[in-house]
Order: C-alpha cells, then sequence, then structure tokens
C-alpha cells in the first residue's frame, strides 16, 4: 500500500491478511494471523482564522484599563502552545508573555488539535498605537495572527516649547522668533497661547510667532494644551521666558580739536603693563640723583667751612636744598646741584 500524498484523514490503524488455499487438495487452510500498524500523522500548527479576541473594555482602550486578549486555532501535531508579543511603535523589541496558560482540545479532524490561550495587559500611554500578537509555537514552524493598531486613550501632558531661532536671548530688531509647543495626549491635544498674567489669546495653533522683537515683547509665553477623554477635560501647560534686549549701537567720540582748530591726539604709550615693567628702572635713577645731590652739598659745606668762606646767596641755596631734602622733595632737575657746585668752586678759585 502506497500513500502518494498523506493527509490528516490518513492517520489510522492498518492490517494485513494474509489468505492461500492448498493446491494438492484444494482445501484452504485457516489464515495466518494478522499483521497490523499505525500511521501516525504529524502536521504544522495553522494560522488563527481569527484577530485576537478584545474584552474588558465598552468601546475605545482607555489608559489604566486591564484589557483581555483570547486567540484560538489548531496547534498542529503534536500539539504547540501560544506566547503573546506586544509591539510599541518606540522599540525594536517586543514585551513577550510566555506563561500564558494554552488549553488543548483534540480537533474533529485527525492529526489536528484546537488550542486556546489569553492575556490580560493593563494598557499604558506608551501602548498607544502598538498591536498584540498571539504567536503558536511548534516543532513545524511558528505561526502568528494580531491585532489592528491599537488606540489608546489618555490625556493631555507635558507640552514642551522649542524656539527658532534657538538662542539664550535676542535684540531688538532682530528677525522674527517662532514658538512652537508640542504635547502629548490621544485624542490630539488643542493648543493655546497666552503672555503669562494676560488672558488674551495670541494663537490657537501649536506655534506662535512673535514678529514685533521688541523689549516690550519680552516676558513668558505660555502654551496650554487641553483634551477630551472618556467625558473628561484635561489640560497641562508650560512657559517660556523670551529674553529681548536694546539694540545698542556702539560709536566712537568725535575727535577733539585743537585752539587752532586742528584735530589733536593724545598717544598713549605701553599703559600699566608698561609703567609696572619699567618701575625698578624708575626707582633707580631717583635714588642715584638723591645720592648725587646728598654728596653735592656734602662737598659744599665742606669747602666752605674749611675756608672759612659763607656768602648769602651760597648758603641760601644750601638751606634751599636741605630744606627740599628734609622734606622729602627731590630737586627738579640735577643741573641744580651741578651749578650751585660750579659756583662754589668758582668763588673758591677768585680766593686762591
Amino acid at each position: 500500500m502506497t500513500f502518494d500524498e498523506v493527509a490528516c484523514e490518513d492517520e489510522n490503524d492498518y492490517q494485513c491478511e494474509i489468505n492461500y488455499q492448498d493446491g494438492a487438495t484444494g482445501d484452504a487452510p485457516s489464515p495466518l494471523p494478522f499483521a497490523s500498524t499505525n500511521l501516525t500523522v504529524r502536521a504544522a500548527a495553522e494560522k488563527p482564522a481569527e484577530s485576537p479576541l478584545i474584552t474588558g473594555v465598552n468601546g475605545s482602550i482607555i489608559e489604566g484599563q486591564n484589557v483581555t486578549f483570547t486567540c484560538s486555532g489548531n496547534v498542529g501535531n503534536p500539539p504547540g502552545t501560544f506566547i503573546w508579543e506586544k509591539y510599541r511603535m518606540i522599540g525594536f523589541f517586543p514585551t513577550t508573555y510566555a506563561d500564558e496558560p494554552t488549553t488543548i482540545t483534540t480537533g474533529l479532524v485527525n492529526c489536528t488539535n484546537n488550542g486556546t490561550s489569553s492575556v490580560t495587559i493593563a494598557m499604558e500611554s506608551e501602548d498607544d498605537r502598538s498591536l498584540i500578537r498571539c504567536v503558536i509555537k511548534q516543532e513545524y514552524g511558528d505561526v502568528f495572527q494580531q491585532t489592528s493598531i491599537l488606540s489608546v486613550l489618555y490625556s493631555a501632558r507635558e507640552p514642551v516649547i522649542t524656539t527658532s531661532p534657538d538662542q539664550p536671548s535676542y535684540i531688538e530688531g532682530s528677525d522674527p522668533i517662532t514658538l512652537t509647543c508640542w504635547g502629548a495626549g490621544n485624542p490630539i491635544p488643542k493648543y493655546t497661547w497666552y503672555r503669562e498674567a494676560n488672558d488674551t489669546i495670541l494663537s490657537n495653533t501649536s506655534s506662535y510667532v512673535i514678529n514685533d522683537v521688541t523689549v516690550e515683547n519680552g516676558g513668558k509665553y505660555v502654551c496650554v494644551i487641553e483634551n477630551m477623554v472618556d467625558g473628561r477635560l484635561f489640560n497641562d501647560s508650560s512657559a517660556f521666558n523670551i529674553l529681548i534686549g536694546p539694540n545698542v549701537t556702539s560709536s566712537s567720540p568725535a575727535p577733539s580739536s585743537s585752539p587752532t582748530g586742528q584735530p589733536s591726539s593724545t598717544v598713549v604709550v605701553g599703559g600699566q603693563d608698561s609703567v609696572d615693567d619699567n618701575l625698578p628702572a624708575i626707582i633707580g635713577g631717583s635714588v642715584a640723583a638723591f645720592v648725587a645731590v646728598i654728596i653735592t652739598i656734602f662737598i659744599c659745606k665742606y669747602t666752605l667751612k674749611k675756608n672759612g668762606k659763607y656768602d648769602g646767596q651760597s648758603q641760601g641755596q644750601i638751606n634751599h636744598f636741605e630744606t627740599n631734602l628734609s622734606s622729602g622733595n627731590t630737586p627738579p632737575t640735577s643741573t641744580h646741584h651741578i651749578d650751585l657746585y660750579s659756583s662754589l668752586q668758582m668763588k673758591q678759585s677768585s680766593k686762591l
């Protein structure tokens, strides 16, 4: 017996019986014992005909509800088992529910087994735009069925404001500033723009443009989003502070004029750093000049006393130098003590 193509209906017990007749006598002896065998047909699971059944909701799915999904189908022979997967719009890998039991019943047709499984999921806002898949895991291959994309209703929340151009502050008279608000929610939220502490509506769209960039138009701008879920109104808001400074144009001062009417200028060489760098040289020169004056006075007084000659002019010059030195004043230039010393030398020579 040959099966050209095995089908589930071919699964059965098969027997072979041999009968023969004695050629010499023509008698028919008792038949030989039956030979029997059982043909078992293995079969792969079949894709469930229907999408998972959704129960536990009355109409729309709302955030926080416990929703039950049920899947049934031929799990093949030997029977496979169901696992569940949840695919969100964000993320590459599904959330797997592998511990849900599978109930097996023998099919009406040979080599088939019917399986049923359910999973209950607490729906979250992140499950909006997701889908649920039931997968039959079986040794001859996996098959699956899935829901359509699910809509999960949730309240408006977490508005975020961005600006274009994006910068910490703006200058009066610059290009228009666009404020854009985005918030989460299902149904899609409605948008309203206000100025802080002002009930005047600026815009009913997600964007508002400040065309007149002035100091007066700076300040906090408020975006309010709202939607209706299960007969209840929800809203949330966010504020953004726009800093606008005056446009201060820098200008160079007009050049000053000399008494002759010609422009004059003052050139500063070096600056404070230059003074600091030359300070040792300045101090050294002052000390040297001071020492020279002291030596000159000492020589003059010594010479005059030695000759016993003082005149009024010499005495006055010496007193003038000593007075300046005692008061901490340095003579204006070194030429004074040179002239004094020269005059005393001339008078001393004439005496000789």
